[in-house]
């Protein structure tokens, strides 16, 4: 297998952009208020020297992961990693709003190629966090903020993903001065009054799939920005559906993205296939076989992480098996060892100080 990913490049980016980015007020993520409607405030502009580390299985302390939109319309994860600031009052849910926002002071602090999902001037009456309900409320002030219609689906996305990436959290409730939004207001797409992870994410349909006979798999691919620097997309693609969702995800994975223009497949050897796949308590096995790879070979780091993923996404299980050719003794380009199994990334497309 070829590993087309740029660990480097990206390394490049990700700093590049950190250098930008003010210092976030990560908190607790206990319930959040605010006193009244009022725009939200975009984070302390100090921040102090920094320093990058990829999240891939281990802890990442005070990170805080926002879904914006990338050059390609795509709703895409960033985190953001911050020295917490104890004399702030805002909850961490708070603070990922605030990034999610417009803001004219933080236009040059994003990532290049990535903009926030929530048009500028957004306000908020407050950002609740029920941990016994597993659910955050955020309640915009009147009106609801008004955007373009085909990117009111997307704010939803971004919203959903980036409340349920807190520990706890499965839910997102919308209201509006204190009311259940029902209906976004430009689009009039419907909005349940419990949003969770199965609206899907970046939908897409597989080629000769029936609408209502169908179910939704969550895949990680590749994407590249206008310099070449990389970062994960999460894709949900309809499908026909399946009894072994796991499977079927998975043998999606090996397929591919649809959108070849701007996504890149993880799995570069047209020689990957499914050999067994099977779920024991908290762990997901996963037996693949490729006749072009051997042991001694350390397999993509991309092709690993998007693997993981993927199939904790799918399952629910917190962490993944590798095998591959019968072996468990992998190695990947990044000198990480897969013997033991591995659990989900606390971060995607992770910066830290």
């Amino acid at each position: 297998m070829k590993d087309k990913s740029n660990r480097v490049v990206r390394r490049k980016m990700l700093a590049s952009a950190l250098l930008l980015l003010p210092l976030l007020s990560a908190c607790s993520q206990n319930t959040g208020t605010n006193s009244g409607a009022s725009a939200i405030d975009p984070p302390p502009a100090e921040f102090e020297d920094t320093m990058l580390r990829e999240a891939e299985g281990t802890e990442v302390k005070d990170g805080i992961t926002v879904y914006l939109l990338d050059r390609n319309g795509y709703v895409a994860p960033m985190t953001l990693v911050n020295k917490p600031d104890a004399k702030s009052q805002r909850s961490a849910a708070e603070v990922a709003v605030a990034w999610m926002t417009a803001d004219q002071q933080l236009a040059d602090q994003l990532p290049p190629g990535f903009s926030p999902i929530l048009p500028e001037g957004t306000k908020i009456n407050s950002v609740k966090q029920d941990t016994d309900d597993k659910s955050i409320t955020i309640d915009f002030a009147a009106p609801f903020p008004t955007m373009n219609p085909a990117h009111e689906r997307k704010m939803l996305e971004a919203l959903v993903w980036t409340m349920t990436e807190f520990p706890g959290i499965e839910k997102l409730k919308l209201t509006v001065a204190g009311k259940t939004l029902e209906k976004l207001p430009a689009s009039g797409m419907p909005v349940g009054a419990v949003l969770t992870r199965s609206m899907g994410i970046n939908l897409e349909h597989a080629k000769g799939v029936q609408v209502n006979r169908t179910m939704g798999v969550t895949l990680y691919f590749s994407a590249r920005s206008a310099s070449g620097d990389g970062y994960f997309v999460p894709v949900t693609r309809l499908i026909d559906r399946s009894p072994d969702r796991a499977r079927a995800a998975l043998e999606q994975l090996i397929q591919g993205p649809l959108d070849t223009t701007n996504l890149q497949p993880v799995l570069t050897s047209d020689k990957v296939s499914v050999e067994q796949l099977s779920q024991l308590e908290n762990t997901v096995k996963v037996s693949l076989n490729d006749s072009e790879w051997t042991e001694q070979k350390p397999l993509p780091a991309d092709m690993m992480e998007a693997l993981v993923l993927t199939m904790t996404e799918v399952t629910g299980a917190p962490q993944v098996r590798l095998v591959m050719n019968g072996s468990d003794s992998l190695i990947d380009s990044d000198q990480r060892s897969y013997s033991q199994p591995v659990s989900r990334p606390t971060a995607i497309n992770a910066l830290k100080r």
